[in-house]
């Protein structure tokens, strides 16, 4: 009777995973990531403990041997060692609130993966489980459906309509486009079973049942807008069809195989000669896969990430930095042509690089080896049939493919282990292995004395793993939201967050510095309670700073706090940290200019935007506090120099230079610059009344009423906007603010 008990616990946790793709826990940081997250790593406790309890006093509960087991077990193995030696041993174990991934997330998804190979032991469980997590991804389909209706909110932002990214009740469309793809080839897997299984006339409701999960799934794939899930799940198709052509032998199959190459082909060529028709771009999906080239940004920026990546490999090969530490290899070899990307990478997107970055070639060859004794075991043990080989085996090609230019989250992973525990236990059966330990260990009687120690066992490591963490997180939600007590009352949640000392600590931190700053500046704050804040946020990032030495993520943010609270003096050591860590990034050289400026020191600002220019200069947002330090300096020429390339296409009508020519009053250069910006911009009524104010400042009250009337005949919505300023000009009663 507990054996059964604890077989149902075990079945019923494995049975819930499914489900985990639908928490959104608002009440917690990152609600998209840390529900999910805790909810997955929590189930694997209980139902790991229950199967020990299981598997020490019964042989039959122990996973047989296999080769994809124990490829996983050494990945996870070698994995450990990395990060042990890494250059943040803490942050590789534990991640963090964005991503929890981690040492942590392997060992968790290893133990899902041995717990499903040892009690999901009959065929009929396995399309149960199949059939559940289907349908569930049928229903989060049609969730994404209601998004592009507009009816449900897109998480990641944006509308709906056929243009929109939907992302479901993930947050993000890539997460959710890898769910898909991992569900359309298990459609396909069971579409498969039922036409081998049953007759003509029985399996058409089952084809029919699949078929439409199979459509519905790939059509909320597509409108994820994810391109490289979109390839991957098109080349793994293909592959399928291929393979199944060339193994079966039937000439009808190798007819439709080529047929379905030829088809791909002439598609993807329509889509690229089309992309410029309105149809493609209004079609999310369709203008991003019809916009694939080398040059686009987004792709480029992965190339770049690659060659930064490429570095820390080089300097450390055999075991690598450990997990979630690329961030602190992207800042020391930072490439000045990723300007127009975010500035902090956490992943090179790339799954070759990251686990290379993560856990050096061992690291990288051990994760290689899963794929390897996957594809082994699924055309080496005879027991799969060719449909279901070539289908499994498309599935691995299109997720390799999609993580070529991503990276993985706690709901891939559960389907990843998920089919690799699939093909483990089938490819064990067929063989007729024997399991990893044979021995009686325990006898039958002592069970009840065994779950006790194994309940007692894991209640602490969930209580370890968890409740801190989830406590903290809790503790961090509410010290970022406004508290109508005050924001003392946000300060003392955010020391109670701290306290904990998990691996959100980091981002309370964070949050912190940068409440810190805002309440620098706030007018209803008062001097003491600034000091307070003050205080606590320069005394944790500096512990920060000590915890994760090598990451210049943390000098900057103190460099700009001190600076906030007008500490220029120590805000420029922490700056010049920051700069050493990350000699090439431009982001920093502008905070370490901004702090020379804010000391007056306009010679070494200059010649810190000069640096940051030169790095590249393509970036125009360098050109811009290049040029604006120039004309505050007085080096008229400089910034003509700087400007000329950009004013004919009005691309030097930007708010820092209008700043500062307004501040030598040089209102000539800014009606230089604006009247160009309006003649390539003839509908943006801003043009109009900023050229405006420049004349009227300038003197010249009859040019400004021209532009304003010039912005009516234009568009004429602004007419009452416009008259009312000419009015005021003509009596002399405007006030222009710049």
């Amino acid at each position: 009777m507990l054996e059964k008990a604890l077989r149902y616990v075990v079945l019923a946790g494995i049975f819930a995973l499914p489900l985990v793709c639908l928490i959104v826990t608002t009440s917690l940081f990152f609600p998209y990531i840390t529900g999910k997250n805790f909810t997955f790593r929590i189930i694997v406790e209980i139902i790991s403990g229950a199967w020990l309890a299981l598997a020490l006093v019964n042989v039959k509960y122990r996973p047989r041997r296999s080769w994809i087991l124990g490829c996983f077990a050494i990945f996870v193995l070698v994995m450990a060692v990395a990060d042990a030696q890494g250059v943040m041993p803490f942050k590789s174990f534990w991640s963090n609130y964005e991503r929890m991934d981690g040492w942590i997330t392997l060992i968790h998804l290893l133990g899902y993966t041995t717990v499903a190979v040892a009690v999901l032991n009959t065929e009929k469980l396995w399309r149960r489980l199949f059939q559940a997590t289907l349908a569930i991804s049928v229903a989060v389909a049609i969730y994404g459906f209601f998004q592009i209706a507009g009816t449900l909110a897109i998480g990641a932002g944006g509308g709906g309509g056929l243009s929109a990214r939907i992302d479901a009740t993930f947050g993000n469309p890539i997460y959710l486009a890898v769910y898909m793809l991992f569900h359309i080839f298990m459609a396909a897997l069971l579409m498969s079973y039922a036409w081998r299984e049953r007759g003509p006339g029985e399996r058409v409701p089952f084809v029919i049942m699949y078929g439409a999960a199979i459509v519905l799934d790939t059509a909320a794939l597509f409108f994820t807008g994810t391109r490289g899930t979109m390839l991957g799940l098109i080349g793994g198709a293909v592959l399928a069809v291929i393979i199944y052509a060339l193994v079966a032998g039937s000439s009808r199959i190798r007819i439709i195989a080529v047929s379905s190459v030829c088809l791909v082909v002439i598609i993807g060529a329509g889509l690229h000669f089309a992309r410029n028709a309105s149809f493609i771009r209004n079609v999310g999906f369709l203008d991003r896969l019809a916009s694939i080239s080398l040059s686009d940004d987004t792709i480029n920026a992965r190339f770049l990430n690659m060659g930064i990546a490429w570095q820390g490999v080089k300097e450390k090969p055999i075991l690598g930095w450990g997990q979630e530490n690329y961030a602190i290899v992207f800042d020391k070899y930072y490439d000045p042509r990723m300007y127009g990307q975010e500035p902090w990478f956490d992943r090179v997107h790339d799954v070759i690089f990251d686990w290379w970055i993560a856990g050096g070639t061992l690291g990288l060859l051990a994760y290689l080896s899963i794929f390897g004794a996957a594809l082994w075991a699924i055309w080496r043990s005879r027991a799969f049939s060719v449909a279901e080989a070539s289908i499994l085996t498309g599935l691995l090609a299109g997720y390799f493919v999609h993580n070529l230019t991503v990276f993985d989250n706690v709901t891939s992973y559960i389907l990843f282990g998920t089919m690799l525990a699939y093909i483990s236990w089938r490819a064990s059966e067929a063989r007729g292995s024997k399991p990893v330990i044979a021995t009686k260990l325990l006898p039958e009687g002592s069970l009840p004395f065994v779950v006790v120690i194994c309940a007692l066992l894991m209640g602490g490591i969930v209580w370890w793993a968890n409740v801190g963490a989830l406590a903290e997180n809790q503790a961090l939600i509410a010290a970022i939201q406004p508290q109508s007590s005050g924001v003392l009352t946000n300060l003392a949640d955010f020391k109670q967050a701290i306290s904990y000392g998990t691996y959100g600590t980091q981002e309370a931190r964070e949050q912190l510095a940068q409440i810190a700053t805002q309440v620098a500046s706030a007018s209803n704050v008062d001097i003491s309670t600034k000091q307070q804040f003050f205080d606590a946020a320069t005394s944790e990032m500096s512990l920060q700073q000590k915890a994760s030495s090598l990451d210049a993520r943390f000098p900057l943010f103190q460099g700009i706090l001190l600076s906030s609270y007008g500490d220029y003096k120590d805000a420029g050591a922490a700056l010049t940290q920051a700069h050493d860590l990350s000699p090439r990034k431009q982001s920093i050289l502008f905070a370490i200019a901004q702090n020379d400026e804010a000391q007056g020191d306009t010679t070494d600002a200059l010649s810190t935007l000069a640096t940051a220019y030169n790095l590249d200069t393509e970036d125009n947002d360098a050109r811009f506090y290049y040029a604006a330090a120039a004309i505050v300096a007085g080096q008229q020429s400089l910034a003509d120099q700087l400007l000329a390339p950009l004013i004919p296409s009005g691309g030097a009508a930007d708010p820092r230079i209008s700043a500062a020519y307004v501040s030598v009053k040089r209102y000539d250069k800014i009606i230089e610059i604006w009247q160009a910006y309006v003649k390539a911009n003839p509908t943006n009524t801003q043009g109009y009344f900023t050229l405006a104010a420049a004349y009227y400042e300038n003197g010249n009250s009859a040019e400004a009423i021209s532009v304003l009337q010039s912005a009516e005949a234009a568009v004429p919505s602004v007419k009452s906007q416009a008259d009312s300023l000419i009015q005021q000009i003509q009596s002399g009663t405007v006030q222009v603010g710049q």
